[in-house]
């Protein structure tokens, strides 16, 4: 018996469809940690085991890693070389692949349909009101908006889910509506939803790349256990620091701000020395 496992990320895997186990993580780290899990060992015991993903990148290592932590409790670990991107090429009919390939750059996601790519203007093909979407038989079930349900499946508009980070499919309809920004919706995507996480990423201080999480406040709820671009809280003003540090501060030695993120080549202490 064999298992294809995918190694794409949430929110790159609603573009397609496959039967695979799903290790349902938000970014490529979570795969040590879905691996380590007792429920993933027993499942994957004795197994032949199949990767595939976008490029064939993440395989290489995911394989690897599969091989050391459990390769002598396996029948086998195996990988589409290539990915889905040279499957695609080589099989243009689509073969076993149903769906489209979500890819990391302006293509945006290609398939059978149209090997170029998506990416591009959005083609308005029915009424993006509220109530006149028209169901496209083939859409699969997994492409679909994030807040109406609409069947869609382009990454446009830069959208992301509020508490992990990862892209979410987004109708033209829904982000045309003030009412669906991040700042008064709280936008989610299907894993969040089906954890029921609930606590915004930027209500959390990351740490551990993304991995460890505190709290910054005594909200109720829970938050997602990693996130797909961590930065929240603390961090991202770290960031914000050292991008700041290397323009000089046009006030230079007379500034006297405590909080100035700017540098000071004459003495880059000034601000603090006289906070102190």
């Amino acid at each position: 018996e064999g298992l294809a496992i995918d190694k794409k990320r949430e929110g790159e895997n609603k573009a397609e469809a496959a039967k695979y186990v799903d290790p349902k993580m938000r970014k490529s780290t979570d795969f040590a940690t879905w691996l380590q899990k007792p429920e993933t060992k027993k499942e994957l015991e004795g197994k032949q085991v199949l990767l595939y993903c976008t490029g064939g990148v993440r395989c290489e290592r995911a394989s690897a890693y599969i091989n050391q932590s459990m390769g002598d409790q396996l029948s086998g670990v195996y990988q589409l070389k290539g990915g889905v991107e040279r499957y695609l090429k080589a099989y243009p009919d689509g073969g076993f692949w149903r769906g489209k390939n979500f890819v990391f750059d302006k293509r945006e996601a290609c398939g059978v349909e149209n090997p170029d790519g998506d990416g591009g203007v959005v083609e308005k093909k029915a009424e993006s009101s509220k109530g006149g979407a028209k169901k496209d038989d083939g859409f699969l079930p997994e492409m679909k908006c994030c807040v109406c349900q609409r069947p869609w499946d382009r990454y446009v508009g830069k959208k992301k889910c509020g508490t992990c980070g990862v892209p979410v499919l987004m109708c033209d309809g829904c982000m045309s509506s003030k009412m669906n920004s991040e700042e008064q919706k709280l936008i989610r995507c299907p894993l969040c939803v089906e954890e029921n996480v609930t606590v915004r990423a930027n209500d959390v201080d990351w740490t551990n790349n993304g991995v460890t999480n505190v709290r910054q406040s005594k909200e109720s709820g829970k938050a997602a256990p990693s996130v797909l671009k961590w930065g929240g809280g603390h961090a991202s003003e770290k960031k914000e620091r050292r991008r700041f540090k290397r323009k000089p501060c046009k006030f230079g030695t007379s500034c006297n701000r405590s909080d100035c993120f700017f540098a000071h080549p004459e003495g880059e202490s000034n601000a603090e020395s006289k906070a102190t």
